[in-house]
């Protein structure tokens, strides 16, 4: 992923500031020629995520199967990308979600369960293991899978190294091919099931199944992980706004909104391809160009949020950009914010004490998925 020059992981928000008040709509050309603008004002980011002439859709080459796990939801256009947001869509309903929430505060309490008192990693202990059991139940996965599964995702999102990443990609794919021969015409109500049953009526193809729940197991993972990791650490670097949670524990749901907003788990958008000339934030954007709206300067600029830099856990409206905008607005945003919900609220609520246990903490250092690869605590009894 196309991140930009000059940023440091651990607060890019300070290198966004200046890039907003400066050139909010900045021009890079690649070593390869390729002209890449970046989008740092909340109007120009919001824009661009709604423009019809800045499409995601760009056709892998046949034969690799890495490759052709882009055609997905969240790399498609219109009419393919309507189509399969379609057929997941139900998958995160209001009905789903409702049912899975007494399946994630059973998951958080059993994972908190672990977690006795002393220096304990909110990210391995909590926010990593969390998401995909709640994702692979989602999709119907057998519960000897998991492990495998969390090895594979650490391997392709936390290694950064390309054969271990591919070595990682080729296995899953080929273990969820397996696991769909085996099923056979069994399907039941999971969102697997429902993805076969589509495929046998012609809704979509093979390679669209697979990729679809390969994003949803390994990005969507990836995005809720830091989503709990980067709210806990904000709520220990804001003593007050973690004592108001505590007194107020009705909060959680704007505090994890703020959370998104303050500093989120997705630094920018997939890149957006220009597919015909058009102007953005007066500039002149030509066909062929990449785009990429970067999330976290648009949620900090002050043109759409009184005091930005400003932590506040009840913060309202706060129509932040953490989950994206239009067509491509999150499919699984209310999942997320309902494991970051039960993670946090409960975590506080069964802990009276906790505190960072270091001040050095290893960054992403891509900006595109933005979290901490550990976050150490010290749990301290009451």
């Amino acid at each position: 992923m196309t991140s930009p020059a000059g940023f440091d992981p651990a607060d890019p928000h300070a290198h966004f500031r200046r890039v907003r008040e400066r050139t909010p709509v900045q021009r890079h050309v690649t070593p390869a020629g390729r002209v890449t603008w970046y989008l740092t004002r909340y109007a120009d980011v919001r824009h661009a995520l709604q423009e019809p002439a800045l499409g995601r859709q760009v056709e892998p080459p046949g034969g690799d199967p890495l490759a052709m796990v882009r055609r997905n939801v969240f790399n498609l256009d219109p009419p393919d990308h309507t189509r399969l947001r379609r057929l997941m869509a139900p998958g995160f309903g209001a009905r789903t979600v409702a049912v899975l929430g007494r399946l994630v505060r059973q998951r958080v309490s059993d994972l908190l369960d672990a977690m006795t008192t002393g220096e304990a990693d909110v990210i391995a202990d909590l926010a990593l293991p969390l998401p995909l059991l709640v994702v692979a139940e989602l999709l119907g996965l057998p519960e000897e899978d998991r492990a495998r599964l969390r090895r594979w995702s650490d391997e392709m999102l936390r290694t950064g190294d390309p054969a271990r990443v591919r070595r990682a990609g080729v296995a899953f794919l080929a273990h969820l091919g397996e696991r769909i021969r085996e099923r056979g015409d069994r399907t039941g109500n999971d969102l697997l099931s429902r993805l076969l049953r589509a495929e046998r009526a012609g809704r979509l193809t093979r390679h669209e199944l697979l990729s679809s729940v390969f994003q949803l197991l390994f990005a969507g993972d990836e995005t809720t992980v830091n989503l709990i990791g980067n709210g806990v650490l904000e709520l220990l670097r804001h003593p007050g706004q973690l004592r108001r949670l505590r007194e107020r524990p009705e909060l959680i749901a704007t505090a994890v909104e703020e959370m998104l907003r303050f500093n989120g788990p997705v630094g920018h958008s997939r890149p957006l391809h220009a597919m015909a000339d058009l102007k953005l934030g007066g500039e002149t954007i030509a066909r062929g160009d990449v785009v990429i709206p970067v999330l976290l300067a648009a949620n900090r600029d002050p043109a759409a949020f009184a005091d930005p830099d400003v932590f506040d856990i009840g913060r309202d409206p706060n129509r932040h950009l953490g989950f994206g905008h239009g067509t491509h607005f999150c499919l699984g945003a209310a999942l997320a914010r309902l494991q970051a919900q039960a993670a946090i609220g409960e975590l506080l609520a069964r802990f009276p004490r906790i505190s960072q246990a270091t001040e050095e903490l290893e960054w992403t250092p891509d900006l595109f998925l933005h979290g901490v690869r550990r976050l150490p605590v010290l749990l301290e009894p009451a």
